[in-house]
This record gives C-alpha cells, sequence and structure tokens, in this order.
C-alpha cells in the first residue's frame, strides 16, 4: 500500500470513494496509517444500498 500513500502525501488524489459494508465482529486495514498529516476531507456524496452498506465519495479539502 505504498503507492496510495505516497500519492495521498502529495496531494495528488482529488476523490475518495469507500463503500462500508455492515459487520458484526472483525477488523481492517487503517486506510491513513502512515501519513505524515492529516487529510482534510469533505463529503460530496453518500448512497445507502438496501442490504445496509453504504458508498461515500468525498473531495480533499484544498
Amino acid at each position: 500500500m505504498k503507492l496510495p500513500l505516497a500519492l495521498a502525501e502529495l496531494g495528488l488524489i482529488d476523490e475518495y470513494e469507500f463503500v462500508v459494508q455492515p459487520s458484526f465482529v472483525g477488523h481492517g486495514l487503517t486506510l491513513f496509517a502512515g501519513l505524515s498529516k492529516r487529510v482534510d476531507l469533505k463529503l460530496v456524496s453518500r448512497l445507502e444500498s438496501g442490504s445496509g452498506a453504504v458508498a461515500m465519495r468525498y473531495e480533499p479539502r484544498r
């Protein structure tokens, strides 16, 4: 996961899309671990499916 972190660090990502699935138990990767500064994101759109999954689109604040 070095390339996405390098692109985020340089401010070269124009849009982030996340799909969050409901889960009872488990864990996952920390998406922004390893960045030297916080990524400030603005929610642009949100779509919820009938299954409970949520798709969110963010843009970095500049």
